[in-house]
């Protein structure tokens, strides 16, 4: 919901893209450090306790961003001041919030068989894309209607909400392993090639999809020539339609074909990278949701691929650090999106942002064509 929220309040504030993106990118680097801390940790833990800790996480930095926005909308914040305040809010969630997605993928891992673990991890990564495909088009709708502060202090009563059921209901299935993987274990590991190639996919292609959705609104804006507030409900409509080719993807069309993860990881690649082309060519509402359509199911058959793998790759007493390690490039890639391609689009122009993307999710397809087959793993 960020996505939309954060260029709204920079320009309240009459803070560039590139304030946006460093937000972004200093949130994304704490993420990257803190996920596969909070994957190992796990290990040794238990997974539910650091999956409590991390919806704590989350819901703080939301309330904090939600008080941060009320200030604004008053209109006498002091433009320095609330971007400080605004990245400390969002610093929460990469540091405590890093583990929610590391500790669902190991949760899942240590209950299902290898023969199982694909699927099983297609959905869960099919339910995170959900959330990351909903939440901006939401985010766009409640803004509108209720405005930025309140919009955000809903989704603390449902991280609230959230945080009860899971406290209640969520039973830990696996003890703490008497085996864990040291930290100079897990640097190995990252650098395995059987992890290495798989990383590198991850952090190019979350830096993609962070330039796709960080500049949606800026780019509806300003190559429909409106202004930013006419533009959010269109950005709205255009992330509900992504939205919607995501759950396609991830709902119906990966239970019924039922790829291996180097087939998931192939076409999404290939659909993202059509998708940043065609932008360049976009001039009206329609072209621009179907080039955004598209990328967004491209990525939304990634995730699951990367997921699977990974899990696939790494032996029982590692699922935590694995799952860790591909959260992380999630957080790589969104601290490179701001240096990439929102830099390019402010200083240059939104086509050669999204001729970048294009190359560069061209050059993943590519890798992703050299990825084993899970029985060559």
């Amino acid at each position: 919901m960020l996505f939309v929220v954060l260029p709204l309040l920079a320009r309240d504030l009459n803070a560039g893209e590139m304030y946006v993106g460093l937000i972004f990118a200093g949130s994304a680097a704490l993420y990257m450090f803190f996920s596969p801390f909070w994957g190992w940790r796990s290990d040794r833990i238990g997974r539910r306790p650091v999956l409590l800790l991390g919806i704590l996480g989350i819901g703080g930095s939301l309330l904090a961003m939600g008080l941060v926005s009320a200030w604004i909308g008053r209109g006498m914040a002091n433009a320095g001041t609330a971007l400080i305040l605004l990245a400390l809010s969002r610093a929460i969630y990469g540091t405590i919030g890093s583990s929610l997605a590391p500790v669902t993928q190991a949760y899942i891992a240590d209950r299902t068989s290898r023969a199982e673990r694909t699927r099983l991890l297609a959905l869960l990564a099919a339910g995170a894309g959900l959330g990351t495909a909903l939440g901006p088009p939401l985010a766009a709708w409640l803004s509108h209607g209720f405005g930025v502060a309140n919009a955000l202090f809903m989704l603390v009563a449902v991280s609230a909400l959230l945080f009860a059921i899971v406290a209640i209901a969520l039973p830990e299935h696996q003890m703490p392993a008497a085996r864990t993987v040291s930290g100079r274990a897990m640097i190995q590991l990252a650098l395995h090639h059987k992890m290495r190639s798989l990383l590198v996919i991850g952090t190019f292609s979350w830096m993609a999809q962070g330039v796709f959705l960080q500049t949606l609104l800026f780019f509806v804006s300003d190559r429909l020539q409106m202004l930013t507030a006419q533009a959010l409900p269109i950005a709205g409509i255009i992330l509900a339609a992504g939205a919607m080719g995501a759950l396609f993807v991830q709902f119906i069309l990966i239970p019924l074909w039922r790829p291996n993860p180097r087939q998931l990881m192939r076409l999404g690649a290939f659909c993202a990278a059509l998708g940043a082309l065609l932008m360049i060519f976009t001039s009206n509402t329609w072209m621009i949701g179907t080039a955004f359509v598209l990328a967004s199911s491209g990525f939304g058959l990634i995730r699951p691929g990367m997921a699977s793998a990974a899990s696939l790759r790494v032996a029982e007493h590692e699922q935590g650090v694995g799952a860790g390690l591909v959260g992380a490039t999630a957080g790589a890639g969104f601290m490179l999106a701001p240096f990439t391609g929102l830099a390019l689009y402010q200083f240059v122009g939104p086509n050669a942002t999204y001729g970048l993307l294009a190359i560069v999710l061209a050059v993943m397809f590519v890798l992703s064509l050299a990825q084993p087959l899970d029985r060559e793993i």
